[in-house]
């Protein structure tokens, strides 16, 4: 990761915390979402080293302004007659709230274990692989500039397989009120874009 991107982290960490600050944080009065957090997701991944492949999420509210998540990636690229297999799988659960003093606008605190496995394959014969297990910590900050568009940010700490962290901008476009286009780019020790779909649930 270069130093202008561990830069721009780090000035949306202060923007994250400022707004956090300035957000009536409590947990014990509710403080309704802008957002919807309950939809399922199909995105087309393209990774650096040549690798590609498909990510499926889901997300639902369990109760007001809490929901669980999950997410499974495949992604595989072929050299030299060997197919190398990456997949994770992630799951876990987020705090999310309307920040009080800015219109149209949520914060998501969010946690996840993750499950790695990268397989070496050749001729279908599995030759080598590697597993880990880890954790994924992150904030992300939505906001609705017009009606039915979604510009948003991430960044993360992810600590499957190395030490990671990530600083993910998207965008996300509402076709109807059941379906959106949405994208993104994860900066990273592994860049990935990401294009795909997103089906609101209720």
């Amino acid at each position: 990761m270069n130093k202008k991107i561990l830069g721009t982290a780090s000035a949306l960490l202060v923007t994250l915390s400022t707004t956090a600050g300035a957000a009536d944080f409590s947990f014990s009065r509710v403080i309704p979402s802008w957002f919807s957090y309950n939809y399922a997701e199909l995105e087309y991944v393209d990774m650096d080293e040549g690798f590609s492949g498909l990510s499926a999420g889901v997300s639902f509210d369990i109760k007001p302004n809490w929901n669980i998540m999950g997410q499974y990636l495949f992604a595989s690229n072929s050299k030299h007659g060997i197919d190398l297999d990456y997949r994770v799988v992630a799951v876990g659960g987020g705090y999310h709230y309307q920040l009080k003093n800015f219109d149209k606008s949520d914060l998501m605190f969010h946690a996840s274990l993750l499950q790695g496995k990268n397989e070496w394959v050749n001729q279908g014969n599995i030759k080598a692989d590697d597993k880990d297990s880890g954790i994924r910590l992150g904030a992300k900050l939505r906001f609705e500039p017009q009606q039915n568009l979604e510009v948003n940010a991430d960044i993360s700490y992810n600590s499957l397989f190395d030490n990671d962290l990530t600083f993910t901008p998207g965008v996300l476009y509402k076709i109807n009120p059941q379906f959106a286009v949405k994208g993104s780019f994860e900066f990273g020790d592994l860049d990935m874009l990401s294009i795909g779909l997103r089906y609101y649930i209720r």
